[in-house]
């Protein structure tokens, strides 16, 4: 078809409607719209063409993402959770569900003089990034708000706070433990780069746990620096993103960059969890020299993440067919969790 849709607006905006006009209908967020007329009741939906996999637009409606609201009569809020440049998060009760939730707040002036004049740009590619994503190991990104000064962004709370602390708390973590959150954080890493997304920021602080259980729900987050991957080749992006000590080489030295980017900081995140700091001491691979008895399949998983040959390093879906995440007892166990806790299914990468 040449032309597949019409959005209209009427009411001065209050009432968007969408109408196909195609020849093989639309979908919205997965349901089929054929040669019908609908309204837009969500600040933002998932438009394909065709076929329900073919997402080619997303429907922004900007006045219903950032409402303006007083906070202090929404959330009752509690203490830090962290702090950043621009950015605090807080836990907060939610007085209009009372649950808890996670509140971060960034400060609009100190993100401009930050970021400089594009900052709106670099928040809202961050909030809409992380609103249409929906993944049980991704933390869920509810609404977003603001004020005169400030920008308030309500997520989902970590009871067990970051990876970062429970490796500042034990040293190290043995390998099963790091298996049953790698797991779940691989997975998630590989749902992003199906969607053509690239996280940019993996490192312990950004997997944060939902329990302080041995065994415990793992979410990726923070998607400050998150990008689209628009074009079919790996090498994409130029700029630099990230956090040094996790950054892949072809990050720091600006030689173009794509998904397998992540597959790096992976790597180095599962290192550090297995190793502790001395992965920052010895450089990375050198550092599982000084763990005794690491069995073969780790040490294979964490050498291929770190090919700093891009073409010869493996993406997630083929990681996954390594025989380290090819432990049918542990994925069963993330399974029955997840299916317990969040009601949702974990798949896999490929088929079994």
């Amino acid at each position: 078809s040449s032309k597949h849709f019409i959005i209209e607006c009427l009411d001065n905006g209050r009432s968007i409607f969408f109408r196909d006009v195609s020849r093989n209908g639309c979908y919205i967020d997965g349901e089929l719209i054929h040669h019908s007329k609908i309204l837009l009741q969500n600040s933002e939906h998932i438009i394909s063409l065709a076929l329900k996999e073919n997402r080619a637009y997303k429907f922004i409606h900007l006045s219903g993402l950032f409402d303006v609201i007083n906070l202090d009569e929404r959330y009752l809020k509690a203490n830090l959770l962290g702090s950043g440049s621009f950015a605090n998060v807080y836990r907060a009760i939610s007085h209009v569900t009372n649950t808890r939730r996670a509140i971060k707040i960034i400060n609009k002036d100190q993100c401009e003089k930050q970021i400089g004049p594009g900052f709106s740009k670099y928040l809202y590619r961050e909030v809409s990034i992380h609103g249409s994503v929906d993944h049980p190991c991704i933390l869920r990104r509810f609404d977003v708000y603001h004020e005169k000064t400030d920008l308030f962004v309500e997520m989902e709370y970590a009871a067990g706070g970051a990876l970062l602390d429970r490796i500042h708390k034990t040293y190290i973590m043995d390998e099963d433990e790091c298996k049953f959150i790698f797991y779940q954080i691989g997975c998630a890493l590989a749902y992003l780069h199906r969607l053509k997304i690239v996280h940019r920021d993996i490192k312990p602080a950004n997997v944060l746990l939902m329990s302080n259980e041995r065994e415990t729900i793992a979410k990726l987050s923070d998607f400050g620096v998150a990008k689209y991957v628009y074009a079919s080749s790996r090498y994409l992006n130029t700029t630099i993103a990230g956090t040094q000590q996790f950054m892949a080489p072809e990050v720091q030295f600006q030689t173009g960059h794509s998904t397998n980017a992540d597959v790096w900081s992976f790597g180095m995140t599962l290192l550090n969890a297995y190793v502790g700091d001395t992965v920052f001491r010895l450089r990375g691979i050198r550092a599982l020299n000084s763990v005794s008895h690491t069995k073969k399949d780790l040490k294979d998983i964490i050498t291929k993440t770190l090919e700093k040959n891009t073409y010869a390093r493996p993406d997630m879906t083929q990681l996954f067919r390594y025989p380290w995440f090819r432990d049918s007892a542990c994925f069963e166990r993330i399974q029955k969790l997840v299916q317990v806790q969040t009601g949702k299914f974990l798949s896999l990468p490929y088929e079994r």
